[in-house]
């Protein structure tokens, strides 16, 4: 009876053993044999974000304006947490982490309505290990992003712009050319083991993200500091409403720097600004330019060989009527072309505006480009406002000549500018030199072009050299004045634009040159809104002027081009 309980035992082990094997084999068999292509718990798929392009000033890359990073943004899921867990661990390390108040984040955790909470997001890989440690941690989840950041701060944020939470860019060369900064994701696809981690020898699919090309200006940092101090400066000082300057390369149209203020900071652009502030105002606002239009009326006068500098204008007592309407001047008597350009005769300007005749005043006018967009690569560009000759009353071909019922970008007058200061060319203003693929391919390089020629070269340097007795003595400008460098420019006081008429308070004050006058290099513009007690372009912008081409001359070493008595006499006047 023994014996048979034994072999009844071995029979049962022996059934079970074969039970097993082929229960092994038959799983064997579906495994290898059977269609697993919608079994989907063990793929393992990961997007790869592709950085966005960088941003540089002309250095290149001594000088990074906008440069993306990798980042993680860490969120809670409350209904997550474990049960051998404790919340306020939890809540100290991720705070910890993070920088954040423990409480606000224990807080979150008590928020069950929702499974995604966001916290905050790290550069940091070794706070993505602290924070993915699943035996300590849980209910706190990580997602990877892309960072922007701006390291030089503040600067060039009108020319820049700022990219938006959906990683788009919103304004400036952000916005202009976010096709070409924009990154192409990438994709792993694969498995996973049991921990979730990819098991790398099944990698099926490997698709590298591609980053963004690089955006290199024409802007140059140093000058562009410079800039941006001189316009806040005196924003401040005359409690002004706004206040903007450009420089640029006289020869080619290249831009130097374009600064705007109140200014922003591109990586919080929504926490401190509004629309108001996001705009760049030199070529967004249009406003009438007032005196700085003269240069323009007196240069179309002598191409059209109606006078020259020497021919006499009767300006009278000071007063002057036409068409019923009253002009008044702080000049009298009979003066010259010249004489009335440098003491900046309203009377002679609006009777030069006659002599032209409308249409050819208009002509000139488009032949400037004043009433038309100049192309630059920069979202927000207004064309002004010049109504056609035949729309004209009587009294307008007497008010534009002297800048008013005429509206300009500061972008037009200073390209106005340096068409008088580059012999009659005009340039078209640009500030992208050139854009590079991530592989270091050129897929863009900007080159100089040229949009017109609105007067002869000799009546260009006629007019350039009349424009340098408005910063000598007896002349509206002389607080432009650089020491060791003949400068050509232009004041500009003109009332705002009211329903209505024009206000008795409120005017912008401009000055826009070249230096040095008689073989002009750069060109600058600097616009004041609302200043206030003073207002005059002569008092308040030639200043900044001065300041901003002074910097601008030594940064460039451009050698003084006036001997050492005239270096003194105009040291003497500043």
């Amino acid at each position: 009876m023994h014996e048979r309980g034994i072999q009844i035992r071995i029979w049962i082990v022996a059934v079970l053993l074969f039970l097993s094997f082929c229960g092994l084999g038959a799983k064997l068999a579906y495994l290898h044999l059977s269609n697993h292509s919608k079994v989907t718990g063990r793929e393992y798929k990961r997007t790869l974000l592709g950085l966005r392009g960088r941003i540089f000033d002309c250095n290149g890359s001594q000088y990074p304006m906008a440069v993306s990073l990798p980042a993680r943004q860490f969120y809670i899921d409350p209904k997550s947490v474990k049960k051998e867990h404790d919340v306020n661990t939890i809540a100290k390390t991720v705070a910890s982490c993070l920088s954040l108040d423990e409480k606000a984040v224990l807080e979150k955790f008590t928020q069950t309505g929702s499974r995604y909470i966001k916290l905050g997001y790290s550069l940091d890989d070794h706070v993505f290990e602290v924070l993915s440690d699943a035996k300590h941690i849980s209910g706190v989840g990580a997602e990877e992003l892309v960072i922007r950041r701006y390291p030089q701060g503040r600067r060039m944020s009108h020319v820049l712009g700022f990219v938006n939470d959906m990683g788009v860019g919103g304004a400036g060369i952000e916005q202009q050319f976010n096709r070409y900064l924009t990154g192409t994701e990438g994709l792993i696809e694969g498995e996973k083991d049991a921990g979730r981690r990819e098991i790398f020898t099944r990698r099926k699919t490997y698709i590298p993200a591609i980053a963004g090309s690089d955006v290199y200006l024409t802007l140059d940092h140093n000058i562009q500091y410079e800039v941006e101090q001189a316009v806040k400066e005196v924003v401040e000082k005359f409690d002004a409403m706004a206040g903007w300057a450009i420089v640029q390369r006289v020869k080619t149209g290249e831009l130097l720097a374009i600064a705007s203020y109140p200014d922003f900071e591109p990586e919080n652009y929504s926490k401190e600004a509004t629309f108001d502030v996001w705009r760049n105002n030199a070529l967004a606002i249009v406003y009438e330019p007032g005196s700085i239009m003269k240069a323009v009326t007196v240069s179309a006068l002598l191409n059209e060989r109606l006078a020259t500098p020497d021919t006499m204008i009767d300006v009278g007592e000071g007063t002057w009527f036409y068409a019923g309407k009253p002009l008044r001047d702080h000049v009298t008597g009979r003066i010259s072309v010249s004489t009335a350009l440098k003491k900046s005769s309203n009377i002679a300007c609006a009777k030069m505006g006659l002599m032209l005749g409308n249409k050819k005043l208009e002509a000139y006018l488009h032949a400037y480009n004043f009433g038309n967009k100049l192309g630059i690569e920069l979202p927000g560009e207004e064309r002004g406002i010049l109504a056609r000759s035949k729309d004209w009353d009587k009294l307008k071909p007497t008010r534009i000549p002297i800048g008013q019922g005429v509206a300009v970008t500061g972008l037009q007058m200073i390209n106005a500018y340096s068409t008088l200061a580059n012999d009659g060319v005009m340039m078209r203003p640009y500030l992208v030199d050139r854009i590079v693929s991530s592989t270091g391919d050129t897929v863009f390089k900007a080159k100089p072009e040229i949009l017109g020629r609105p007067v002869r070269p000799e009546v260009a340097r006629k007019v350039r050299e009349m424009l340098i007795g408005v910063t000598e003595e007896g002349g509206t400008g002389k607080r432009a004045s650089v020491a060791g460098y003949s400068i050509g420019g232009k004041t500009g006081t003109a009332q705002k634009a009211v329903p209505g008429g024009y206000s008795s308070t409120d005017y912008y004050a401009s000055f826009v040159g070249f230096v040095p006058a008689r073989e002009p290099v750069f060109s600058v513009l600097v616009t004041v809104e609302r200043p206030r007690p003073q207002h005059t372009g002569g008092f308040v912008s030639a200043p900044a002027f001065a300041k901003i081409a002074a910097a601008t001359a030594r940064y460039l070493e451009i050698p003084p081009d006036l001997p050492p008595e005239e270096d003194e006499a105009d040291a003497g006047q500043l």
